[in-house]
C-alpha cells in the first residue's frame, strides 16, 4: 500500500531511471552506495519487481519499471510543486482581470479612488465590477467568478473569509430649496412627509426598510426606486426625503448640494465586509488587491 512506502524512495527511483547507473544516481542525489543499494532493495521488495537490472548498457529498466516512470514523475512533480513558495505578484507587469462585487454606489464610490491608484502601479491591470443576488455571493466568490465581495452577506460557510471594512447608519437627505425643511428634521416631520423607497434594498439594509413600512404609512411612499444612485436626478425636482446610508448621503449631497439630515429616529444600521473565497486566501494577486479595495475604502 502507498502509506508503507517512504515517498522518498521514489526520488532513488527516478534517478536510476535517468542514469541508468546506482552510483551516478547516488551522486546526483547526494546518497552513499549503500544507501542506494538499500533503498534500491526496498523499492524491489515494494514492487515485487527487480525494476532494473544490470546488463553491459548499465542498470536495464525492466517492463514493470517503464509502467511505473510515468507515474512516479508526476508523483514528484506534484510533491515538487506543493513544496515550492508561492508565486508572487508583480502588480507592475500584470494583465490580470480583477473583480469586485458591490452595489452599484459601492462600485461608483471604489472606482474613482481605484483607477488613479492602478495608473501608478498596476497600468495593464483591468477591473471589472459586478453584482449578484446575495444568495449567490457565495457561488459567484467559489467559482472565482469574482475575486472578492462587498456587503452585509451572511454567510454559513466556513470556507468564505470576512474582514469588517465599516459600520454604517443612516441619514436624511432632502432637496436644497425644499420648501418646509431648512437643515433640521423632528420626528413629527419625518414621519409625515412622503418618503422615497430603494426596492430591492441590499442585503443588510432589511433594518431600514422594515422601519419605514412598520412607522410610515403606504401613502407617503410616492416613488419606488432600484437603487441609490437614482437619487441623482429625482432629489432636485422632489420634495420627497429619500432615507440612505450616511456615506452615499455625503457624497451625494456634496455633488448635488443638498441638504444632508441626522434622523430624529432610531433605524438599526449594518456593516460592510470584504468577502473572499478559502480557495484564494493565499493567492498572493487575491491578497493584493484584497489590501489595495481596504485601502480605497479607509482614504
Amino acid at each position: 500500500m502507498v502509506h508503507s512506502l517512504d515517498l522518498r524512495l521514489l526520488s532513488v527511483f527516478d534517478a536510476i531511471m535517468s542514469k541508468r547507473s546506482v552510483t551516478q544516481a547516488g551522486n546526483a542525489l547526494g546518497l552513499s552506495q549503500p544507501l542506494m543499494s538499500q533503498s534500491l532493495s526496498k523499492l524491489r521488495h515494494y514492487f515485487g519487481d527487480p525494476l532494473f537490472v544490470k546488463t553491459s548498457a548499465g542498470m536495464t529498466p525492466t517492463p514493470r519499471a517503464h509502467d511505473l516512470h510515468e507515474q512516479i514523475s508526476e508523483v514528484l512533480r506534484i510533491m515538487k510543486e506543493s513544496l515550492e513558495p508561492l508565486p508572487t505578484f508583480d502588480p507592475a507587469s500584470s494583465s490580470r482581470t480583477f473583480t469586485f462585487l458591490a452595489t452599484d454606489f459601492g462600485a461608483a464610490l471604489l472606482l474613482p479612488r481605484l483607477l488613479p491608484l492602478l495608473a501608478r502601479r498596476g497600468p495593464r491591470i483591468r477591473v471589472r465590477a459586478i453584482t449578484a443576488p446575495g444568495k449567490e455571493v457565495e457561488d459567484v466568490l467559489e467559482s472565482g467568478e469574482a475575486d472578492i465581495a462587498y456587503g452585509s452577506f451572511r454567510f454559513t460557510s466556513s470556507s468564505i473569509h470576512q474582514k469588517r471594512i465599516y459600520d454604517a447608519d443612516y441619514v436624511c437627505m432632502a432637496r436644497a430649496g425644499h420648501p418646509a425643511i431648512h437643515g433640521k428634521l423632528t420626528e413629527e416631520m419625518y414621519l409625515n412627509a412622503s418618503h422615497a423607497l430603494v426596492s430591492p434594498v441590499p442585503c443588510g439594509y432589511e433594518g431600514l426598510e422594515n422601519f419605514l413600512i412598520k412607522n410610515i404609512s403606504s401613502e407617503k411612499f410616492l416613488i419606488t426606486i432600484p437603487s441609490f444612485l437614482t437619487i441623482i436626478t429625482t432629489l432636485p425636482h422632489s420634495d420627497i426625503l429619500f432615507t440612505v446610508p450616511r456615506l452615499v448621503g455625503v457624497k451625494l449631497a456634496q455633488m448635488m448640494k443638498a441638504q444632508l439630515l441626522e434622523l430624529p429616529v432610531a433605524i438599526p444600521g449594518f456593516t460592510v465586509y470584504q468577502f473572499w473565497h478559502e480557495r484564494y486566501h493565499k493567492d498572493p494577486a487575491n491578497k493584493w488587491f484584497r489590501e489595495i479595495m481596504r485601502a480605497m475604502y479607509n482614504a
